[in-house]
């Protein structure tokens, strides 16, 4: 039997050494392969067609009352008390999950329930006490309010809270958030709901450091993850080969030592996410915090993840309709500035005299065409010389048809004399049969821009360098970044303007 190396050093380390640990790259950190558990549920790794035991946390005893040394190795069928028929095999997709309540009463005389996890090449057997609510959960009176599809943004924003009050009145947390992943992976809280007088997260951004795309990646395929005690110490797991089990899957994994010291830093006790996948992305968390210790129950995590489902059908309803209605608007405008351009012959002449709306439509400051070695710029923009710098990379270098960006200094650096007047630039490129390569450019201002962070995102250490933890940083007080050089962001529906003109170019000329 063997107990994961990378384990003895929690209890032996030096402050200097966990430091050092801490400081790794978390994207590196191989979550699923830790060896351990959190202590809160006992653990058994079965091979799925000897259905002999090849993995057992080392306090299986309290769970069970028979010692993890005198199971490992045996015939799960042994046990007597849990059953493994009715197909769970290896042909079982991996991440199947099975609920049994009551398997076994604990040495305590209480229940303990199992879940079976197909996971690679080995079936989990997570054991945990499960007391019975007093009351249960009415999980339906919940959902109701969810299943109403929210039409504008106050809806929307009502929308949100329906969630946390829900949550907040299932598991009790100080803190239920709604945070939502933006474009670069960075977090933002949209939503929150809190105890009295343990401040606010509300519209702060969290860099994308803070969930890693390793953490990122097992919310996507997990319900949910539950930290129940943000100091307690995990449970080695005794194996019979040389590497740990995968515990992709798992519920029970233990937890990163750096996000233990994040939660630490930030005052939490307890924490529970929940994944909301929209259109099968990770779209946001629903993340709970509490101050003390709490552990969920299954049936209050279950219903809580039920919740969510319906939340995030909600949103993807939400969404597909407002871009519905978004995209039938830009189109009728799209279509009002096509019709007046089709009156030139020469496409040159319909950009001068129709540039007002066409850099309405946009939001811009400036529009510049070129047709083969012609150009024509309107409104503010960067003069002939840095328009041929622009056009000559994207027609050299970039090899799609639509491009975007907020800082033309930082794409053409040795130009930014020529970009004194812009930033930002939306393009598009069609090759027409009678006039060769087309090319319409908008512009936009630069603009500052605050950015309100929770802490300094530029921060990840301590700023003691003698401290014990070096990472993650260790405040979250409000910290506003002031951005200039930069325009506003071209959105999404930016894009799809871009992209209905130059479907039009080609039709065009």
């Amino acid at each position: 039997m063997k107990t994961p190396a990378n384990l003895e050093p929690w209890r032996d380390e030096t402050p200097a050494t966990r430091a050092d640990r801490l400081t790794q790259g978390c994207e590196s950190e191989q979550l699923h392969l830790s060896g351990a558990i959190q202590p809160y549920g006992a653990m058994l790794g079965v091979h799925p067609t000897s259905r002999r035991i090849l993995h057992a946390s080392v306090n299986l005893g309290q769970f069970i009352g028979t010692e993890a040394s005198a199971l490992i190795g045996r015939n799960i069928d042994e046990c007597g008390w849990l059953p493994l028929q009715n197909g769970w095999t290896s042909a079982e997709a991996a991440g199947q999950r099975r609920s049994l309540g009551r398997v076994i009463d604990g040495p305590d005389g209480r229940r303990i329930d199992a879940t079976l996890i197909v996971g690679k090449e080995l079936i989990l057997i997570e054991l945990e006490r499960n007391d019975t609510l007093a009351e249960p959960i009415a999980l339906h009176d919940y959902q109701r309010p969810l299943m109403t599809i929210p039409h504008d943004s106050s809806e929307f924003t009502e929308y949100h809270q329906i969630l946390l009050r829900s949550f907040r009145a299932i598991a009790g947390f100080d803190r239920v958030m709604i945070y939502r992943f933006q474009e670069d992976w960075s977090g933002e809280v949209i939503a929150e709901m809190t105890a009295p007088g343990i401040g606010s997260y509300l519209g702060l951004r969290f860099p994308a450091s803070d969930i890693p795309a390793i953490a990122r990646n097992l919310y996507l395929i997990n319900p949910s993850r539950m930290i129940p005690d943000a100091h307690a110490r995990p449970v080695p797991v005794l194996s019979l080969e040389s590497s740990p089990p995968d515990m992709t899957w798992s519920d029970l994994r233990s937890v990163s030592p750096a996000h233990l010291q994040y939660l630490t830093n930030m005052g939490v006790g307890a924490s529970f996410s929940v994944p909301v996948r929209v259109a099968g992305k990770l779209w946001a968390l629903v993340a709970c915090h509490h101050l003390q210790p709490l552990v969920l129950s299954p049936e209050q995590r279950n219903a809580c993840v039920a919740l969510a489902g319906t939340y995030a059908m909600g949103v993807t309803s939400h969404i597909a309709s407002r871009r519905l209605q978004m995209i039938d608007s830009l189109e009728r405008r799209v279509d009002h500035v096509l019709e007046a351009l089709s009156d030139y012959a020469d496409p040159l002449d319909g950009i001068g005299t129709n540039h007002a709306a066409l850099l309405e439509i946009m939001g811009a400051c400036g529009i510049a065409m070129a047709v083969s070695n012609e150009v024509v710029i309107a409104g503010e923009g960067p003069d002939l010389d840095g328009i041929s710098h622009i056009d000559t990379w994207f027609m050299n270098e970039f090899k799609e048809t639509i491009f975007c960006c907020d800082r033309l200094a930082g794409l053409l650096p040795d130009q930014t004399m020529a970009f004194s007047a812009v930033s930002g630039v939306m393009a598009i490129k069609a090759r027409s049969p009678r006039s060769g390569w087309v090319r319409l450019y908008w512009f936009r201002q630069a603009e500052t821009q605050e950015v309100a962070w929770a802490g300094n995102p530029n921060k990840p250490a301590a700023e003691n360098p003698s401290a014990v933890a070096l990472s993650p940083r260790r405040s979250f007080e409000r910290w506003v970044e002031i951005r200039n050089g930069s325009s506003r962001t071209w959105t999404n529906e930016d894009r799809i303007v871009a992209s209905r003109f130059r479907s039009s170019l080609l039709r065009w000329i």
